[in-house]
């Protein structure tokens, strides 16, 4: 592991971590990134309503310890918070998700308020954003392709699409769903084309190419 650093958080942040990944790293499933940029690292296992049933299958440790435990945890430095990621072990790649909700109604509603009162674009940043599938996931692997949009489309009912580069031209692909905040903490760059009205289309010919309106 290289001596520097490569999480954002304090190497001794004390991180929720399935005990059977103590003793079986590989039983990896999926990590969550909580408001609080606390990490949560499950075996598959959800938390419980059970608090003892928590303490029988959950303990802590550092996330110093917990990237010593799970060295691909690296690869998720820039996961924005409220985002979940499942691990791929075949293909050594985590696939993203928005995390919506939790068991605090109170505490969501006000994250939410918060959210949107800071929110600089248009729509909303908990709307659903299509994204292209290549776009959610992220290889931790050698040669792992490199990861950018490629075209923004804003919908004429004012939903958003987001095309990465892994996707060849006037060929169909699928999407995921992510909450557009997540778009644009995920891939920065497409934050000055959020201005996009309904029917406007912006594209771009490189990863580090400047937006052209295309459409509208």
């Amino acid at each position: 592991m290289s001596t520097e650093w490569p999480l954002r958080q304090d190497p001794e942040a004390p991180v929720i971590i399935a005990l059977a990944l103590v003793n079986d790293p590989d039983a990896l499933g999926f990590v969550v990134l909580d408001d609080e940029d606390d990490w949560f690292i499950s075996d598959g296992t959800e938390l419980s309503d059970d608090v003892l049933v928590n303490r029988e299958s959950f303990g802590k440790m550092s996330v110093r310890e917990a990237l010593e435990l799970v060295p691909q945890l690296a690869a998720l430095a820039g996961l924005p918070t409220g985002m979940a990621a499942d691990w791929d072990p075949e293909r050594r790649t985590w696939l993203l998700s928005s995390v919506t909700g939790s068991d605090d109604e109170d505490e969501d509603i006000r994250l939410l308020g918060q959210r949107r009162a800071a929110w600089k674009f248009e729509g909303s940043p908990d709307d659903e954003a299509q994204i292209s599938s290549g776009l959610t996931e992220i290889p931790t692997g050698p040669g792992a392709p490199v990861r950018a949009v490629r075209q923004v489309v804003r919908e004429q009912d004012g939903t958003w699409l987001f095309v990465g580069f892994e996707v060849p031209e006037a060929e169909d692909f699928e999407v995921e769903g992510l909450e557009l905040e997540h778009v644009a903490n995920l891939y920065p760059d497409v934050r000055t084309v959020l201005k996009a009205a309904p029917g406007q289309v912006y594209d771009r010919a490189t990863p580090n190419g400047e937006w052209e309106l295309v459409e509208g």
